[in-house]
């Protein structure tokens, strides 16, 4: 096994989703669309990682972005949600390796029956010998006080952990994104009885602070075999503006080194 990278996860913010009043914090100029894909590019170069999963990725974003980041040897691959939505997940990498992608749609539904539309995207990587999965995701979010049976985030990673990480146990996983949870809730300890490792526990720093509460819902897992060290984040407080000139998104980008495990 040759695993020795650097990986990200980010979520960049649609700008579908941005509504001037949710970011008081932020100068209008900030939140024109289209005028933070300069600014991502930036910072997700900044990041040096050897693959980068953006969630809220749109359609323009990509393009953007995929035309910034090529001269820098990178390769990407974007994914739409269904049911009209206009983001989805998108993976850039800069690895010789690839053997290939593949989208998993979820099953859950919303309630008015039909299904939520959102995805996880698996890609392949011939790691020396071992598979490497790297799965993007953007869980749903859903009531803190919805009861954990019926909570549609938590529904969708069951499915993910049933249909797609058991169903492949002899791979070298790496599953990240935006999971709309926090450290120790129920959805984030199913990946760990999954058999996964959180490669920030006990170092978890806050990643947003939608409605001016500080919060990590942002995670980076692995399996056993891999090893983490994760990237110290920018100090992230309630009143932090965000998206601002340093942080183009409402989301600080995570960051890893991974390597085989002693």
């Amino acid at each position: 096994m040759t695993v020795d990278l650097r990986i990200a996860s980010y979520n960049v913010l649609a700008d579908a989703y941005i509504k001037p009043g949710w970011f008081p914090h932020t100068p209008a100029d900030l939140l024109r669309p289209r005028s933070r894909h300069a600014p991502l590019a930036r910072r997700i170069l900044g990041l040096d990682a050897d693959i980068v999963c953006l969630q809220e990725v749109e359609p323009d974003s990509f393009a953007a972005l995929e035309k910034a980041l090529a001269p820098r040897g990178y390769v990407g691959v974007m994914a739409q949600k269904q049911q009209g939505r206009p983001d989805g997940c998108a993976v850039f990498h800069r690895l010789e390796r690839s053997t290939g992608h593949r989208v998993h749609h979820f099953n859950d539904r919303l309630e008015d029956g039909r299904v939520s539309g959102h995805l996880a995207l698996i890609l392949d990587f011939d790691a020396g010998g071992s598979r490497l999965r790297v799965a993007c995701t953007h869980l749903r979010w859903d009531r803190p006080d919805r009861p954990v049976a019926q909570h549609q985030g938590m529904q969708q990673a069951t499915e993910f952990i049933t249909e797609v990480l058991r169903k492949d146990p002899e791979a070298l996983w790496i599953v990240c994104g935006d999971f709309n949870a926090r450290p120790g809730e129920p959805l984030v300890q199913a990946f760990e009885a999954a058999g996964l490792i959180d490669a920030y526990a006990g170092r978890h720093q806050p990643t947003c602070n939608a409605n001016g509460i500080p919060k990590a819902i942002d995670f980076l897992f692995h399996s056993r075999a891999l090893r983490a060290w994760p990237d110290r984040l920018p100090l992230l407080e309630a009143l932090t503006p965000m998206p601002s000139e340093q942080e183009p998104s409402d989301h600080l980008p995570i960051a890893a080194r991974l390597s085989p495990a002693l």
